[in-house]
């Protein structure tokens, strides 16, 4: 049997395309996508897909992998320039989910690939090639948790790439890093939410309590108001049961001994008579 252990990720990279534009129809290289070679006008659209690879920081970025905090390709999305919307097989922004700690800062790539067809990568004499690379953005950033996008362009010759990104937690994660888990519950193992730190908050009429075990939070219902802290407990909020030799409503009287009809008790099963009276 084989067993697979599944990682949570604790947050998510964003990476929305905007919107790529190469009015030539032209490689890096200046050649026309179409042929392969340079020429006055460009005969047909290039077949524009991307590739993506989010790595750790680099003073000097490399291209090449591995890409330490993850990679994508597109499927091809366009012509020469176009608006960058989502398809059935791609979704935009991309997401790339990781399971650290958020470091602060990150490595970026992103590079315009054309898509060679049969034909070209034949009038090239190689077998191998099926691509040909249009522009590489490649930029190091700092970069803290937060919904806000930070939107910049890559320009390089007449090729365009207008993107945006940001990273968020998880879920349930919070904290700089998003590496402080807390996910709400009301049940046997605990009745809390959770603030904007990820804190653990007791839900209202729960509180800790000092046997709580590892792992158990806000497990102690609250009693009724007024109920004994010494002589009543509770088992669910709101309600005051007496401990043995006590009762009342708030379980603050001693139940007298068996038979005291003419006496008082301070403490349970006692019988102190009143004045004026023996036994």
């Amino acid at each position: 049997a084989v067993f697979v252990s599944e990682v949570r990720s604790s947050g998510v990279f964003e990476l929305r395309l905007d919107s790529f534009s190469n009015p030539t129809g032209s490689t890096q290289a200046g050649a026309c996508c179409s042929s392969g070679r340079p020429e006055a006008v460009c005969s047909a659209p290039c077949k524009t897909f991307f590739r993506v690879c989010l790595k750790h920081y680099q003073a000097h970025v490399s291209p090449d992998p591995p890409c330490t905090f993850g990679s994508l390709e597109t499927p091809v999305l366009g012509g020469n320039s176009f608006d960058i919307q989502d398809t059935d097989n791609f979704a935009n922004p991309i997401r790339l989910p990781f399971s650290f700690t958020w470091p602060g800062t990150f490595s970026l790539i992103v590079e315009a690939w054309h898509e060679l067809d049969a034909t070209t990568t034949a009038s090239t004499g190689s077998d191998q090639e099926t691509r040909t690379l249009i522009t590489r953005l490649a930029t190091q950033r700092h970069l803290s948790v937060g919904q806000v996008w930070h939107e910049d362009t890559h320009i390089e010759g007449q090729q365009q790439l207008s993107y945006a990104y940001r990273v968020v937690c998880d879920e349930h994660n919070y904290g700089e890093g998003c590496s402080v888990y807390c996910r709400p519950r009301n049940d046997v193992f605990g009745h809390y939410t959770c603030n904007e730190e990820g804190e653990k908050v007791c839900r209202e009429e729960w509180k800790s309590g000092q046997k709580e075990q590892e792992g158990q939070y806000c497990t102690e219902p609250i009693c009724m108001a007024g109920c004994s802290d010494r002589h009543g407990y509770c088992e669910t909020p709101g309600e005051c049961r007496c401990r043995v030799g006590w009762q009342a409503k708030f379980c603050d009287e001693c139940i007298r001994y068996p038979g005291c009809l003419h006496g008082t008790c301070h403490q349970p099963w006692q019988c102190n008579c009143d004045e004026g009276w023996g036994g």
